[in-house]
């Protein structure tokens, strides 16, 4: 059984506060995706684990977002449709993922931007995404790097010499991270607190699955919504946004909460390959369209 269906009953267990720094167990994450949207969808997820101070095991996976690149997507990480078209869903990769990260302290640079990523990938799929503790090496650097001119990962590593193999691929820019948040680490212990809760205090330290989880409550008059995402039913939805009216025929993919907000995803009947992300609170109408 895939234990991430059930929401987390505790939170994990942070290390001490006075376990040094280099004893705790880090796992450094990085996600290419479709577009810029906290709601993208994934293409890729790197990992690199840290600890006692070293570079430990890599992870890399090209994951099939089940729907179109974008142009303006691959100009920036250089992933194709045809790279994507045989890789596995995020359905199958992330239960494995999240269960190798158990008992670490997750890290990533703009750390707010992967942990939506990831936690609304897994609400797609009716999965909670595990409460581990995350800190941001961008947090950490404006913390601990003083008058840089951009905390943007490219410029900081260029800044301390961090070699770039691949900028925007998944694996090259989590291992520049783990590069980073090493350096980072070593001017915490210069400075005489290279405490895990002197970390904590000056990273801000925050939990995954604060954005996004599966869809639950729905509205009254969209009660049937479920089982239509259940079975990916073909419907029309009428949707009012800013007092524009706008009809949607196409495919339930999935649900989620995100920010706030009840989503579902829509895959279009006449754009190929486009999906929609549309906020159910703005939905008036849905039919069920005839079987074809």
């Amino acid at each position: 059984m895939n234990r991430f269906v059930l929401p987390p009953k505790t939170l994990p267990p942070l290390p001490r506060d006075d376990t040094p720094v280099e004893e705790v167990r880090y796992v450094v994450v990085d996600t290419e995706t479709l577009g810029t949207s906290p709601m993208s969808r994934l293409l890729e997820v790197a990992t690199v684990e840290v600890t006692a101070g070293r570079l430990g095991p890599q992870f890399n996976q090209l994951v099939n977002p089940r729907c179109a690149v974008p142009p303006d997507a691959t100009a920036v990480h250089g992933i194709t449709d045809a790279m994507v078209r045989d890789q596995p869903s995020s359905e199958s990769v992330l239960p494995d993922l999240f269960a190798r990260w158990e008992g670490a302290v997750i890290i990533a640079h703009n750390a707010a931007y992967d942990e939506s990523i990831l936690a609304t990938e897994a609400a797609r799929s009716n999965m909670w995404i595990p409460p581990l503790p995350l800190l941001d090496t961008a947090r950490l650097a404006r913390q601990l790097l003083e008058k840089q001119t951009s905390y943007a990962l490219g410029a900081l590593c260029a800044a301390l010499e961090i070699r770039q193999l691949r900028a925007h691929r998944a694996l090259s820019d989590a291992l520049s991270t783990a590069e980073l948040f090493l350096r980072l680490l070593d001017r915490l212990r210069r400075a005489g607190t290279g405490r895990f809760a002197d970390l904590c205090r000056v990273g801000n330290l925050s939990r995954l699955g604060a954005s996004s989880r599966p869809l639950q409550a729905l509205p009254p008059h969209l009660i049937l919504l479920r089982m239509g995402i259940l079975s990916r039913s073909d419907v029309e939805i009428t949707y009012r946004k800013d007092g524009r009216t706008t009809v949607f025929p196409g495919t339930l993919e999935c649900g989620y909460h995100h920010g706030g907000h009840d989503y579902l995803e829509l895959r279009d009947h006449r754009r190929r390959g486009r999906v929609w992300s549309l906020r159910i609170d703005h939905i008036v109408a849905l039919r069920p369209l005839p079987m074809q």
